[in-house]
């Protein structure tokens, strides 16, 4: 599959590229707003060309599919300009400016019979994937409580764009394990910089109270994330995003972890964080054998849960109407 890449940052070359060079994807263009960079990153990565404006390579390459790694307020002209050239777009999170622009995005994408998924590649990580296995087997109960805690180093970003870049990744994970999240509470902690605490709870579609401890005051060499969710009887943990672990009412509990000690691909930090599996799922999705689990309307919801956030906080955030926000 050949495919143009938008965006050259730290994170589509130290991520993205490398990942899409390793499940043996042709990368054939790369475009950067400065074509020096552009120029760099396809020198680096073997793409054949580089270009500065993503309609001319979007004109001149015949790319299949787009991958694109740009700030929220971009993604916007991006995927407008893949959709009218009927060229399928894998946006990293999170896909769009807000909400709103997600969902018209979502209703172009629909319309025009493009596909478009967003990049939360939590979902796709294989210690998630195995939960939410776990959730909805009958013997694990309903779901009746569950705990998120992503708390990461100093980011030196200010609140609101904290929101988007990080806490968004476990909404999105929430509402993947236990269905769309309602009546949102939000505690705001010490906030300075890119120092930041919140602690927001909320219900769960599936019946479970859901509690999400967020924040920017932990390490960046230390423990990040877990996930725990409680059935009836039954917990299933994900802890540090690689291991999951499956705690049934009786007996020994289950668990598993990627064998680094073993040099295969399902072994490295790209498919263990969910980058290559959900790479994966793009390439299936663009060839017509999946439909896509994380599209501009998935994304539409998750970015509308950071809407109500940010309003509770008083960010000028306009919250969505309706109960299923609230």
């Amino acid at each position: 599959m050949r495919v143009g890449v938008v965006g050259c940052g730290r994170h589509a070359t130290s991520v993205l590229l490398p990942a899409l060079v390793q499940l043996g994807l042709d990368v054939a263009a790369v475009c950067a707003r400065r074509l020096s960079s552009a120029q760099a990153a396809a020198a680096r990565f073997g793409a054949r060309a580089a270009y500065a404006d993503p309609a001319e390579m979007l004109r001149r390459e015949g790319v299949e599919a787009v991958v694109a790694c740009l700030p929220p307020q971009v993604y916007g002209e991006v995927v407008r300009a893949c959709v009218d050239a009927r060229v399928p777009v894998f946006a990293e999170k999170p896909g769009a400016g807000g909400s709103a622009e997600a969902g018209r995005l979502a209703a172009l994408s629909a319309e025009a019979g493009v596909p478009v998924m967003v990049g939360y590649m939590k979902r796709f990580a294989p210690a998630y994937r195995q939960a939410r296995t776990a959730i909805a087997d009958p013997s694990f109960g309903a779901p009746s409580l569950a705990t998120f805690t992503f708390v990461m180093g100093d980011m030196g970003v200010g609140i609101d764009g904290y929101l988007v870049d990080n806490p968004v990744h476990h909404l999105d994970l929430a509402r993947f394990l236990l269905g769309e999240l309602h009546d949102l509470h939000v505690t705001r902690g010490r906030s300075d910089g890119g120092r930041h605490a919140l602690s927001v709870a909320a219900r769960a579609e599936s019946g479970a109270v859901v509690s999400l401890q967020l924040g920017t005051t932990g390490s960046w060499q230390q423990h990040n994330e877990s996930v725990e969710v409680f059935g009836s009887g039954s917990s299933v943990l994900v802890d540090n995003v690689d291991t999951c672990v499956l705690r049934p009412p009786e007996g020994p509990e289950r668990r598993w972890r990627p064998n680094y000690s073993i040099p295969d691909q399902v072994n490295t930090t790209v498919d263990t964080m969910g980058f290559g599996p959900a790479l994966r799922h793009f390439q299936d999705v663009v060839r017509g054998t999946a439909s896509c689990e994380s599209d501009l309307r998935s994304a539409a919801r998750t970015l509308a849960l950071v809407d109500v956030i940010g309003d509770r906080l008083g960010l000028g955030r306009q919250a969505p109407p309706g109960e299923a926000f609230g």
